[in-house]
This record gives structure tokens, C-alpha cells and sequence, in this order.
């Protein structure tokens, strides 16, 4: 009584009780009579997120690389061509 059912996903734990009732018997649920609109993410920030984040991950890739090095894990000729192949991705 009172308890929800969980599951876990990709995204990590998800309550059912949190999700959108789409339909019920097969019937679409009405929405709301006056449906705030989405904001529209693109215009109001012009900055494409995926590629800061995409730029980071290669800027980590790359601090992992030099640490690599110096501990002598990689040699010089894997860590230039390596390093050359991140930097050719921005």
C-alpha cells in the first residue's frame, strides 16, 4: 500500500509513479487545456552543448594520456599519434 514500482535504467532509477500516463486502454490521455509551450533550448542558447561536451571529453582524454606518459605506460610515439588523432576531433 502506498509503494511505487521501480526500475533502473541507462538514466539510473526510475519510479513509475514519476512517469506520463500516455494512454489508458489503448485511449490517449487528453492534455491539459492550455499546454505551456516547450522552450525551445536552441534559440535562447545558441551554444551547441554537444560540442562543449565533446571538446571536454577530449581535453580529459587528453590529460589521461599525458599522466600515461609520464608514467611510462605509453611511449612518445603512442602519445604524439594518439594526442594528434584528439586534437584532430575539434
Amino acid at each position: 500500500m502506498g509503494g511505487s514500482i521501480t526500475f533502473t535504467s541507462q538514466y539510473g532509477l526510475v519510479d513509475v509513479s514519476t512517469l506520463p500516463v500516455i494512454s489508458i486502454d489503448n485511449k490517449p490521455v487528453q492534455k491539459h487545456a492550455n499546454p505551456q509551450p516547450e522552450p525551445d533550448l536552441a534559440q535562447e542558447n545558441p551554444v551547441n552543448t554537444q560540442n562543449i561536451n565533446q571538446e571536454a571529453d577530449i581535453f580529459a582524454a587528453l590529460e589521461k594520456l599525458a599522466k600515461l606518459k609520464q608514467k611510462g605506460i605509453l611511449t612518445d610515439n603512442e602519445y604524439s599519434a594518439k594526442k594528434t588523432e584528439l586534437l584532430s576531433r575539434l
